[in-house]
Formats: structure tokens, C-alpha cells, sequence
């Protein structure tokens, strides 16, 4: 039935902070955000297969800070040192056996964790 994800999306109260805030943490790269009345809606980026979305708390019908998403990196000591360089505070890194894993929060109190796998499955 389901093959792949179309996108996930966090709501927020300010999309452009939001957006800014991924694009410089996570090196995010949006295309162009979609404005009503000169502020900012909605805002996408592709990762992966699917695309990674900021979008107001009235469109996503939903209050901010109650997400999680988990992207895949390769190396995710490197990953959570740059954040660090940042000054983007990061919980510690899990290291489960077959993957490593840790969090942080956005700005609108979203969390993010980064997962590496370890042992391929």
C-alpha cells in the first residue's frame, strides 16, 4: 500500500526562523517559501526520498514542540560536533549495538535526533 513518505512537517509560529534555523544546523537546502500577506507558510527542503517541511501552526493544525523526526547520518560524532561549534546543546549519543543514536531540539521545541547505523539490518 505505502511506498515511501511524501513529507514530514513541523509546526511553528515562525516558519522563516524555523527554516533558517535547519537550513544553517543542518545544512537544509529550501526552496522557495510559500508567503501569504508577506509572511512565510510553508517551507520544504529534500532529504532523502521524501522532504523535510516547516509550516504554521494554523496550517499543520497542531501546536509546535510536540514532533520527532530521525535523519540518518553518516557519522554522527562529527554530526553533533559541528551542532555543538553552533551552539546548538545536544543530549548525548546511544549507542545501542547496532546503531548510535542522540537528540536535540529546534528552536520551537521540536526534537530532532540524528540515528548512524552501525550494523547494517
Amino acid at each position: 500500500m505505502v511506498t515511501d513518505f511524501a513529507f514530514v512537517a513541523y509546526p511553528a509560529k515562525d516558519v522563516a526562523a524555523l527554516r533558517a534555523f535547519y537550513a544553517d544546523a543542518l545544512g537544509f537546502e529550501f526552496g522557495r517559501p510559500f508567503e501569504e500577506n508577506g509572511v512565510e507558510k510553508y517551507a520544504e527542503a529534500k532529504v532523502g526520498s521524501g522532504w523535510f517541511a516547516v509550516m504554521t501552526e494554523e496550517w499543520a493544525g497542531s501546536a509546535r514542540g510536540g514532533g520527532m523526526v530521525a535523519f540518518e547520518v553518516p557519522d554522527i560524532e562529527k554530526a553533533f560536533a559541528e551542532l555543538r561549534s553552533k551552539n546548538v546543546r545536544t543530549e548525548r549519543i546511544h549507542d545501542t549495538g547496532v546503531c548510535k543514536l542522540g537528540s536535540f531540539h529546534d528552536p520551537e521545541g521540536n526534537q530532532v535526533t540524528l540515528h548512524q547505523i552501525t550494523v547494517p539490518h
